[in-house]
């Protein structure tokens, strides 16, 4: 029975665990160590236990940072001691790198940023990070990812992968006022995307290089501008092939003629939106009004009808 094995003992059974993927069972043998050398007098194995059980129990959330430093702060302390994860062997100052640098990237994908100020912090922040994992971690697979999830990470993966969201970030910060710029960076994005071997998000910068660099004529102003879904938008229409011929005077596209649509910047666009949203709200309050005088016809009548009722029952 556990209650009587020696604490060395409990602790290998820890390690059993772990072995075989049984984290909760792991996390308790390791807690378990730690108490019966604590109560021994041993800090330093009570230390080293208590650091296997702050690193097993990231695998219970992963997805917070507050796991990741919890644990950083029990390895910390451990020196440079060897640690035995599964079937690796890794010194405890190492693990706490890896350990920092995949709580940083939790943190930094997880910064909301609103403004170009912060989308421009954002993406500093990340360009930081993505170099770190580059020189930090060097060609070694990470342990964690290969511990907890069987997945074979090295460093420079993660680098391409916040090097992406950084020029996507960066790209962010720059669409408000030059969307051809962020264009370029989603660009580069997507070429990082590729080589991280992330297909889908490749593509997903791939759309924003064509809607951020494409540039068209506002059918109604004349205006010249690019980034569509930003300072330009395209709204349904009829066109004629009249139409369509006189509105050729400009290198640049006014209308899609596939779609039926015409391009209207984004302050011809808000212009046309709120004057139509004014004319619907004058509309309905005149339809209330209308319904209002029907209603009160309505009450009236119904009044007349039972005062007669009434008279008759007399």
């Amino acid at each position: 029975m556990a209650l009587f094995k020696s604490p060395e003992q409990i602790l290998q059974s820890g390690h059993d665990a772990l072995l075989r993927g049984s984290f909760a069972e792991a996390y308790g043998n390791y807690k378990a160590a730690s108490m019966k050398f604590s109560k021994q007098g041993n800090v330093v194995s009570s230390r080293l236990a208590e650091g296997y059980a702050a690193i097993v129990a990231i695998a219970q959330n992963s997805t917070s940072s507050n796991a990741f430093y919890s644990a950083l702060q029990s390895v910390r302390s451990l020196g440079d001691v060897p640690l035995k994860l599964g079937l690796r062997e890794i010194s405890a100052l190492v693990l706490a790198t890896e350990i920092e640098l995949l709580a940083s990237e939790i943190d930094v994908l997880n910064a909301r940023a609103v403004t170009p100020a912060e989308h421009t912090d954002k993406a500093r922040r990340l360009r930081e990070l993505a170099t770190r994992f580059r020189t930090e971690t060097t060609d070694t697979v990470l342990v964690l990812p290969e511990l907890f999830f069987k997945q074979s990470i090295l460093g420079e993966s993660k680098a391409l992968v916040l090097s992406a969201h950084s020029e996507e970030a960066m790209a962010e910060s720059l669409v408000m006022d030059d969307p051809k710029a962020a264009a370029e960076h989603y660009q580069t994005a997507r070429l990082l995307w590729m080589q991280a071997g992330r297909q889908d998000l490749g593509d997903v910068a791939a759309s924003r290089v064509r809607s951020y660099g494409k540039a068209v004529r506002c059918w109604f102003c004349g205006r010249e501008i690019s980034g569509e879904g930003i300072h330009f938008l395209a709204m349904p229409s009829d066109l004629t092939e009249l139409v369509k011929k006189t509105a050729k005077d400009s290198a640049l596209p006014a209308f899609d003629p596939s779609q039926s649509q015409i391009y209207a910047c984004k302050g011809c666009h808000s212009a046309i939106y709120k004057m139509a949203e004014a004319q619907a709200i004058e509309k309905m309050r005149e339809l209330e009004m209308r319904i209002n005088v029907q209603l009160e016809q309505i009450r009236q009548s119904i009044a007349e009808t039972n005062r007669m009722i009434s008279g008759m029952r007399r």
